[in-house]
């Protein structure tokens, strides 16, 4: 359906299939992992970008992107990291597990060289994971449950769909940081700075400064 064409309403329809599809991809790259880990990362939320694009249409231009999408970005990814850099240091203090749950997630970086895993953070999976997650599945949500519910109960999916990594600190990240770029996106009603935001967040904890 061309998008001058397309209604809110057809867009909105499209979280009932959108989500389980995302669990689905979940599971493979998280659980499954039949290939690549990044080689699916970048199949998989590359794919659920095209949906959610897809379904709405060209709607970060429709929204605005603005010069100072960078700084709100740039200053988004830097609070979150200081929050994560907090939790760090009082959860290694507290919880004896959580080095080793890092660890886990870091361990995924030996899978690509350094510049390709950047290219996917920078191209696909930053970009992708905004489009889907908060631009499609949040969006959605909130048209049928309303501001407060839509987020919360799309930032409790984006969470879950965690679980198939199994490792209980990356669902608690994802809670956290999905929740922090979903309130983002009710105050701004624009995804651009998420964007941003996510992309740098991910290059800096994966590769400039990491936790571990």
């Amino acid at each position: 359906m061309p998008a001058a064409e397309r209604r809110p309403s057809d867009a909105g329809e499209a979280v009932v299939w959108a989500i389980p599809l995302a669990v689905a991809i979940w599971i493979v790259i998280f659980a499954w992992r039949p290939a690549n880990f990044w080689l699916l990362m970048g199949a998989g939320v590359g794919a659920l970008g095209l949906v959610a694009l897809r379904a709405r249409g060209p709607f970060p231009w429709d929204e605005g992107i603005r010069a100072g999408d960078l700084g709100v970005g740039l200053a988004g990814a830097g609070l979150l990291y200081g929050v994560f850099a907090i939790g760090r240091g009082l959860l290694g203090r507290l919880l004896p597990h959580v080095p080793a749950q890092i660890g886990g997630v870091y361990a995924l970086r030996s899978q690509a060289p350094w510049w390709v895993i950047a290219l996917l953070l920078v191209w696909v999976i930053g970009p992708g994971e905004e489009l889907f997650w908060r631009g499609l599945v949040q969006w959605g949500l909130v048209r049928r449950l309303g501001p407060g519910l839509g987020w919360a109960c799309a930032t409790a999916i984006y969470g879950g769909v965690h679980v198939a990594a199994a490792n209980p600190l990356l669902v608690v990240a994802a809670l956290v940081a999905g929740g922090f770029w979903g309130l983002l996106y009710l105050r701004l009603g624009r995804i651009a700075p998420l964007v941003v935001s996510h992309i740098v967040w991910d290059l800096t904890v994966f590769l400039i400064l990491p936790f571990a």
